[in-house]
């Protein structure tokens, strides 16, 4: 856990995202933008607390570095990335963005109706059960960046 963990993040299971796509697809407007996302927001300190629940049986968040430390290994991990010639796992951008506030409002309740059919908890089980608890080692992995 990096930085003081108040900084809220919105997140939205695939499922809930499917099924908002199928029901968007069933109406008569010819385009839409929308943000979507599952409520409520957790705070970092809520996510990662709820994460280390699921997967150590643990509560609380678990050590704790500062903020300006962090950075300082994800701008070490950066310098080390050039050196070798391969990115790794923790870099500085990715500590901005986990300290980071990432809050959305959601337009979903354009659509009539559209009820999501997962719970954001339902959907944070799900996923930690296919990722981590119970994973399938034949599934193909794609990484982003």
């Amino acid at each position: 856990m990096i930085g003081g963990g108040g900084n809220k993040k919105s997140m939205a299971y695939v499922g809930n995202v499917a099924a908002f796509l199928k029901d968007c697809a069933k109406t008569d407007a010819q385009h839409g933008v929308y943000n979507y996302v599952d409520g409520p927001d957790f705070s970092m300190n809520e996510l990662v607390s709820k994460v280390r629940t699921e997967l150590k049986g643990k509560e609380g968040t678990g050590l704790r570095l500062p903020y300006w430390l962090g950075l300082f290994l994800g701008k070490l991990a950066d310098l080390v990335a050039t050196v070798i010639g391969r990115n790794l796992p923790i870099s500085a951008i990715r500590i901005q963005k986990f300290c980071s506030d990432r809050a959305f409002s959601s337009r979903k309740s354009d659509l009539d109706g559209f009820e999501p059919p997962y719970t954001l908890e339902q959907g944070l089980r799900s996923t930690l059960d296919s990722e981590f608890i119970i994973p399938d080692p034949k599934r193909q992995i794609f990484f982003t960046e």
